[in-house]
Order: structure tokens, then C-alpha cells, then sequence
């Protein structure tokens, strides 16, 4: 059973999700698609308008406050017709400001894919952050062999 199967689907929402609303300046951004952590407001608003275009479509399955200092967001989706599921974790620091996210992508294969695409929009500025074509290329290889 896949994760996002597990809840219904919620009702079409429009705009941004609610933790970037309160992003803090200092925040961190961790996620399956990149090779290492982000920090900084600006730079992690500056990928995720590349990535968001990326979808679609986006399904919620969850979105809400999860305790006092987290918020999680769980959504089943296509990125080019790759199916591709997703959780967010974000933490919400004393001042209720969302300091540290976590983006989960699933399966592998789609968060490959993912990773390679957000490399051929942000190649010039954030490439290292992402599997160039030929590395993302590789990984699938070796993932759908297990002799490799």
C-alpha cells in the first residue's frame, strides 16, 4: 500500500503551500531530489519556483499542522507522466516561522527523474544541487539492474 492511498484526497487547493507563507530567513531545505541542503530563504524560493511547474498535477492526501511545531503535506502527482509521491515536513521554530523542511519524493525512479529535470532548468545557477542528465542516467541503470 503506497502512503498517499492511505487517506482521501482533498479538496482542490490553489496557491502556494502554507509553510512558505512563514519561511524564516535562516531555513533550511533537505530533500530526496538533491544533493545537499539549502539554506536560505531566497535560494530555496528561487528553486521552488522552478519545481513547482514541474507536476502535472498535484493530489493532497494531507495538509496541516501536525503537534505544535510541525506542518505536513503529503500529495500523490505525475511529473511528465511519472507517477511520483511526496511528504513534506516542516518545522516551525519558536517564532511559529518554518525554519527547517524536509521533501520526501517516491519512488526512486520519479525522484531521479525529478532531479534531472530541476538540473536542466537551474543548471547555471543551482547544478550542483541537482543529478546532471548522464548521473541521473546512471542511477536508473544500476537501480533496474541489481547485478550492476
Amino acid at each position: 500500500m503506497k502512503f498517499n492511498d492511505t487517506g482521501p484526497l482533498l479538496p482542490k487547493h490553489s496557491g502556494p503551500p502554507p509553510w512558505l507563507a512563514i519561511l524564516a530567513e535562516d531555513a533550511t531545505l533537505e530533500a530526496t531530489v538533491l544533493r545537499r541542503p539549502i539554506e536560505g530563504k531566497q535560494a530555496i524560493l528561487a528553486l521552488l519556483k522552478h519545481a513547482a511547474p514541474l507536476y502535472d498535477f498535484r493530489d493532497f492526501t494531507y495538509r496541516g499542522d501536525f503537534g505544535s511545531d510541525f506542518f505536513m503535506e503529503s500529495y500523490r502527482a505525475e511529473v511528465r507522466g511519472t507517477p511520483i509521491e511526496c511528504s513534506v515536513l516542516a518545522h516551525k521554530n519558536a517564532d511559529g516561522e518554518a525554519d527547517s523542511i524536509v521533501i520526501n519524493h517516491r519512488p526512486l525512479d520519479a525522484a531521479l527523474l525529478f532531479s534531472r529535470l530541476m538540473w536542466e532548468q537551474v543548471g547555471d545557477e543551482f547544478g550542483d544541487l541537482y543529478l546532471t542528465g548522464p548521473q541521473a542516467e546512471a542511477m536508473e541503470k544500476a537501480a533496474a539492474d541489481p547485478k550492476a
